[in-house]
């Protein structure tokens, strides 16, 4: 039941099946006998019901419930007391940090140690792309093989960890509806770790690329960085209230940090790396998870064992998260969440995507920009979303619902992508930024907007599913975008922008639908035990 009436009035006794509960109660001394599914009505007085029973009016216009239970108790909301719960996004800052800084140097690491086994003539082969004219064709067969052969380990490693990822994030973020958030902050934690020591070993000695297929195995096994996300956006739907707008913005405030993380070592890493090698920044990623770790120790459980349902099965609780969407008991309702979750995966697609093309697109004619100015562009572009655009979130709660921002944000996407799909000077590419300003709004509103519509003992699995997504998109997104470069670069270079600006277009129409047909639709979420 959402939070909006439920102080003052208590009712002794039990409530008959087929009554309307619709009064400001106690929960603790309200049960319900008999399954109940749905109850409207729409008067603001006392009348008799044909069983006999009292029919209590208040401002709630609709009861929906989803449970085939003899008996049901409210659930009492008792929010969070402690300001130690607001540390996940330190533990966020540091984690993605460390994943960034070790994303980054294993990439050129992988690059290095490709040329150096098949070219250890060549002391080094500069990557200036199709714009150089100082090149050899024999360097420029040498550079095209090298990348190749880079880019097909990076696919290796992406699908070693990735596909395990999927399975794993539905497993784990569904078991902490029956074990706990705590748990799974730490379990993501060892699984990046245990990478992170391996590639440190691999580059110290030297190993075959083949040997650091089994750290992101174990990764992939643990969630990958997804799951740290999965726990950090169910922490905070615990810790929040459905109603209102604080869970939009607890749940940007993790994006903000997020991203902070992103821009801050995407830009420092390349500078590490140019100074020290590559073994000191691995080494340097397996310090922050350790540091991400011992923040974990801090924050405090939000939710408790008084909350869970031990007695369901974790296969019950991982089929949750598809009955969420497509099962029987959320007939009336599965449309909001499919409807949300296309407008995520549209969104998600362009933004995976874009980082699979954007370089090598970057790199040839008309840019021809360099690595760092490349690096710079990425910073600028982060900064401006993360720090401007997101940090806007609350200024524009003021005035908009959430679905409003929502289709900001997909439209501002779209923008950016067509500017830079247009783009013919480098000055207007860093319009682009500016553009997009409000791009990725779109993503913390549709977490958001799921988790309203999700009672608190399926946090968890709705979590899990929109992890299960952004895995799947993770792997694949990449691959298609890729894809669709390479047979349209030489017909119109910006043309994979276009379908990215255009999924986004589809976003902005879903949630427009979503926010007129869900606002006819009034149902109040009965949160049952």
């Amino acid at each position: 039941m959402n939070r909006d009436n439920q102080e003052n009035i208590t009712y002794g006794g039990s409530i008959q099946a087929g009554d309307i509960i619709a009064a400001q109660c106690d929960y603790d001394a309200v049960s319900i006998s008999g399954p109940i599914t749905e109850q409207r009505f729409s008067h603001h007085r006392a009348v008799d019901t044909p069983s006999g029973a009292p029919y209590f009016e208040s401002s709630l216009p609709n009861l929906a419930s989803s449970t085939n239970s003899d008996t049901l108790y409210l659930i009492k909301y008792e929010p969070s007391k402690t300001y130690r719960k607001w540390l996940i996004g330190l533990y966020c800052f540091f984690f993605m940090g460390a994943y960034i800084t070790s994303y980054y140097t294993f990439i050129q690491y992988v690059y290095s140690k490709v040329q150096k086994d098949f070219y250890p003539d060549v002391v080094s082969l500069n990557i200036s792309g199709p714009c150089s004219v100082n090149s050899s064709t024999a360097d420029d067969e040498k550079q095209t093989k090298i990348q190749q052969k880079a880019a097909t380990w990076s696919m290796y490693y992406n699908m070693a960890a990735g596909i395990p990822a999927v399975f794993s994030n539905v497993l784990l973020g569904s078991s902490t509806d029956k074990f706990g958030r705590k748990f799974l902050f730490f379990l993501p934690c060892i699984g990046t770790f245990i990478r992170m020591a391996l590639s440190v070993a691999g580059i110290y000695f030297n190993f075959d690329l083949k040997f650091h297929l089994i750290g992101y195995v174990i990764e992939g096994s643990t969630g990958q960085m997804f799951t740290m996300l999965v726990v950090c956006f169910t922490y905070v739907a615990d810790i929040t209230q459905g109603n209102g707008k604080m869970r939009s913005f607890g749940i940007t405030l993790v994006e903000l940090s997020i991203g902070m993380a992103l821009s801050a070592f995407s830009f420092t890493t390349g500078y590490f790396i140019q100074s020290y090698g590559f073994f000191l920044p691995m080494l340097s990623s397996g310090i922050l998870i350790a540091m991400s770790t011992c923040v974990v120790f801090f924050i405090p459980e939000s939710f408790p064992k008084s909350k869970r349902n031990t007695s369901e099965s974790i296969f019950i609780k991982i089929k949750t998260a598809y009955d969420l969407f497509l099962g029987s008991f959320n007939r009336g309702r599965r449309w909001k969440y499919n409807i949300l979750m296309l407008v995520f995966a549209v969104t998600i697609f362009g933004a995976f995507g874009r980082y699979s093309v954007e370089p090598i697109y970057q790199l040839g004619a008309p840019f021809c920009m360099s690595s760092t100015k490349i690096g710079y562009f990425a910073t600028l572009r982060n900064l401006v979303q993360q720090a401007v655009g997101m940090s806007m979130i609350r200024v524009l709660q003021m005035f908009l619902s959430d679905e409003t921002i929502g289709m900001i944000g997909c439209v501002s996407f779209a923008g950016g992508m067509l500017t830079e799909g247009l783009a013919k000077t480098e000055t207007m590419l860093y319009i682009v930024p500016v553009v997009g300003a409000f791009g990725m709004l779109t993503v913390p509103i549709v977490r958001s907007l799921l988790s309203k519509l999700t009672r608190s003992d399926q946090q968890g699995a709705v979590f899990a599913a929109i992890a299960a997504v952004e895995t799947s998109l993770n792997v694949g997104g990449g691959v298609a975008a890729t894809a669709i470069y390479n047979h349209t670069v030489g017909v119109q270079r910006g043309f994979v922008f276009f379908v990215f600006a255009a999924c986004n277009i589809v976003g902005f129409l879903l949630m427009g639908i979503f926010k007129h047909f869900s606002r006819r639709s009034t149902q109040t979420l009965l949160e049952i035990r």
